[in-house]
């Protein structure tokens, strides 16, 4: 089970550094919108654009990482409980949203935030109350 978790996070780290390449974020070092760009030498002029050729191969690795996480064996890593209405929710889906608040504590003489998470469908996102002493994080 252990195994199974650990693969199951590891793809959720692929994708969402995927979704994040095709937001803009490109880790192609032939591409122009590569995040790192500014960090090599002066000399490097970047000849490909985003989208000619590190869409495709984007779209292609989301959706092979995509069916490898629809298999049966992380479904139950991938689905959860909504924490408002009780439902199941995909974690990776379009609808999944999560609602976080914050609390001052003290830890050890030293000042800390506390951090309470909740995981729900977006239509019921507003129906979360904040908890007495808490505040919710923009």
């Amino acid at each position: 089970m252990n195994k199974n978790r650990e693969e199951c996070y590891v793809l959720t780290e692929k994708l969402e550094e995927i979704t994040w390449a095709l937001d803009g974020s490109c880790n192609d070092i032939d591409c122009d919108k590569y995040m790192y760009k500014r960090l090599l030498k002066k000399k490097y002029k970047p000849v490909l654009k985003h989208s000619y050729s590190c869409i495709p191969k984007l779209k292609m690795e989301k959706e092979a990482v995509m069916r490898l996480l629809s298999l049966k064996k992380f479904r139950q890593f991938r689905y959860k409980k909504c924490e408002v209405c009780g439902r199941k929710i995909d974690s990776l889906g379009k609808h999944y949203a999560i609602v976080s608040f914050t609390k001052p504590a003290e830890y050890n003489g030293k000042r800390v935030y506390e951090c309470k998470l909740i995981r729900t469908h977006k239509k019921c996102k507003h129906k979360v109350s904040i908890p007495m002493g808490w505040q919710k994080m923009g």
